[in-house]
């Protein structure tokens, strides 16, 4: 998903309503996110083209622990794993039977998954981000400072404090729609959660050497 969400990862057609200032834009949504230790959620995914064709839909789940712990599981239609536990970053496609392995600090470098940090320095460092109010919703807009990143502009929507939905336009006009549902900001995980062991059949795909598991 590496490659099919943080790449490709629409816009939201919203009423036109004042936006914050800047900077509480970045430390309002620091702090939206901050507080939260753990996350779990099942989550649907819709890409669309350039012009509104429907390439992929999927569904999984996501478990997020702090600081540096996540996972992002595909079930539907083509399985995928991402997962780490802070060091090594691990994409596994089973149907490919690969393992791409990344240092999580070039994972997250400028993408949407490190506003999911709530680091308020580095989210104001990559990404200017303003605010608007919307039928009782916080939308937040980001947009990359980086004239080589791989989208455009990405929106995060509150319910009530809580992250309800990701939206992302890509450089090509693709779009990407993330959703969550059964959300628990309380949720508790098991030991091994966030463990990975690359299969032994796996061709692997990067130099960073494994974690242990």
């Amino acid at each position: 998903m590496i490659d099919r969400w943080w790449g490709t990862l629409v816009m939201v057609v919203c009423l036109a309503l004042p936006l914050t200032a800047l900077a509480d834009a970045v430390e309002d949504v620091a702090a939206l996110l901050r507080p939260v230790e753990r996350f779990s959620a099942e989550f649907t995914q819709t890409v669309l083209g350039a012009r509104g064709e429907l390439r992929e839909n999927a569904q999984g789940y996501v478990r997020i622990e702090r600081p540096r712990r996540f996972k992002w599981v595909v079930e539907d239609p083509y399985p995928q794993l991402i997962v780490t536990q802070g060091q090594a970053l691990y994409v596994y496609d089973p149907d490919l039977d690969q393992v791409q392995i990344r240092t999580m600090d070039e994972a997250l470098e400028g993408t949407p998954a490190l506003v999911l940090t709530g680091d308020a320095a580095q989210i104001a460092a990559h990404f200017e981000v303003t605010e608007r109010h919307e039928d009782g919703l916080r939308v937040f807009t980001f947009v990359p400072r980086s004239e080589s990143a791989l989208y455009t502009e990405m929106h995060m929507t509150f319910d009530q404090g809580q992250l309800a939905a990701i939206d992302i336009r890509d450089s090509l006009g693709q779009s990407t729609e993330v959703r969550f549902f059964n959300a628990d900001t309380t949720p508790a995980f098991p030991a091994n959660e966030f463990e990975f062991t690359v299969p032994p059949s796996a061709d692997v795909i990067g130099d960073v050497v494994p974690e242990p598991a």
